[in-house]
């Protein structure tokens, strides 16, 4: 079996096993999109028993780091990229970081023109 092969069934066995964890199903959705365009990183991801939670404790960490009244907020850039240089994943955190599926974000083409609203039709032409 490949490297990558191996990489993608011990990433998909963790996400199985931590189904109920939603920061551990979208770190594995992200990591196994790029096992896909990059296979170069499964060593590094095979170089840990459970990657997906150890790569998630490092966004726990900084999480708990920069904490305000017991709160933390990480975006999902931040977040990927903590877990990739906690995993020994060197190169950069892809573009998709920006629109990763799972989140259901819209890119630019989806999202709605800011220039669509005519405040005066909306008002009744008060």
């Amino acid at each position: 079996m490949a490297e990558t092969d191996r990489a993608m069934d011990l990433i998909r066995d963790e996400m199985a096993k931590a189904h109920d964890n939603p920061g551990i199903s979208i770190l594995g959705e992200y990591l196994t999109d790029r096992l896909q365009g990059e296979p170069g990183i499964a060593a590094a991801i095979l170089k840990h028993k459970e990657p997906l939670a150890f790569g998630f404790a490092a966004i726990k960490e900084h999480a708990r780091k920069i904490a305000k009244g017991g709160y933390a907020c990480v975006d999902d850039k931040t977040g990927f990229a903590l877990a990739c240089k906690a995993l020994g994943i060197t190169s950069s955190v892809s573009a998709s970081a920006d629109t990763f599926p799972s989140r259901g974000r819209l890119d630019d083409a989806q999202a709605p023109a800011h220039d669509a609203l005519d405040l005066d039709a909306l008002l009744g032409g008060i």
